[in-house]
């Protein structure tokens, strides 16, 4: 069993255990999720040439507040529309198709990729009725290899001799610092929430007369926010707040930036 240092902000344990996540909810990209366990997966591991085609069929991800800096170069920044918001990077209009995925399945170079996307295979599972987190990894994804044997190459074992691999203690760690950064995400956006900044919003782009949209997110409300109690604005400047929400509010420049690229790939469709 491997364990990850308690961070600051941590309330529960991480781990390499034997647990069973729940097949429902699962997270996205995931498709079957595993805990790592030095029996089950003791000739498994991943390959190391592992591409991104598995985030194609989406047009948003999961977004911690310490990456605003870097994403709001690249993407609109919204929020889930759900009971305790979320931060969400946009990519596109089209919901089953990422234009920053290039035709290699790599990330477009000059573009920020989310922490959510570089974890994956890989994610820290929440067990019920206990302090422990579990590091899964997705036995669906196509990086994933079974049985390693003398004949396969590029593949990064998870364990040696019973003992974890240093890839593997990196992916844990990573796994740990992006749910800490979640936990302080969530703060942020309660916080957002418990002051009324955050407002349904829909995006809308004209393409050679069909209109489409993308609804169901929040933004924070900049009239809201310019309006906030001099207490209240002094509060969320206190907790380091302040600087998320200018760049979440900056952030929405890349939706013209996400229409011209809707423009490009209708034009080299058309070409096509």
């Amino acid at each position: 069993m491997a364990k990850a240092k308690k961070g600051p902000t941590a309330a529960k344990t991480v781990a390499l255990e034997n647990a069973t996540p729940d097949a429902v909810g699962l997270p996205l990209f995931f498709e079957k999720p595993a805990t790592l366990d030095s029996v089950r997966h003791a000739n498994a591991g991943i390959r190391s040439d592992a591409n991104l085609a598995f985030a194609r069929a989406c047009n948003s991800v999961p977004l911690n507040a310490i990456e605003f800096i870097e994403a709001a170069r690249c993407y609109p920044i919204v929020f889930s529309n759900e009971e305790q918001p979320f931060p969400v990077s946009v990519f596109g209009w089209d919901r089953s198709n990422n234009p920053f995925i290039t035709d290699a399945n790599q990330w477009q170079a000059d573009c920020y990729i989310p922490a959510y996307v570089r974890q994956y295979p890989f994610t820290l599972f929440e067990a019920p009725n206990s302090d422990k987190l579990y590091l899964c990894v997705d036995e669906a994804s196509s990086g994933y290899v079974e049985k390693i044997s003398s004949k396969t190459t590029d593949v990064i074992p998870f364990y040696t001799d019973g003992n974890v691999t240093d890839a593997t203690t990196r992916a844990l760690e990573f796994a740990n610092a992006f749910y800490q950064q979640s936990r302080i995400t969530r703060a942020f956006c309660d916080d957002l929430k418990r002051h009324n900044l955050l407002t349904p919003y829909d995006a809308t782009m004209r393409l050679d007369g069909t209109e489409k949209q993308l609804k169901g997110f929040l933004m924070v409300n900049e009239t809201a926010f310019n309006a906030l109690p001099e207490a209240a604005f002094l509060e969320l400047r206190a907790k380091g707040w302040l600087p998320f929400i200018y760049l979440s509010l900056a952030s929405a420049v890349n939706w013209k930036r996400l229409m011209e690229l809707a423009r490009t790939a209708q034009t080299s469709a058309i070409a096509n």
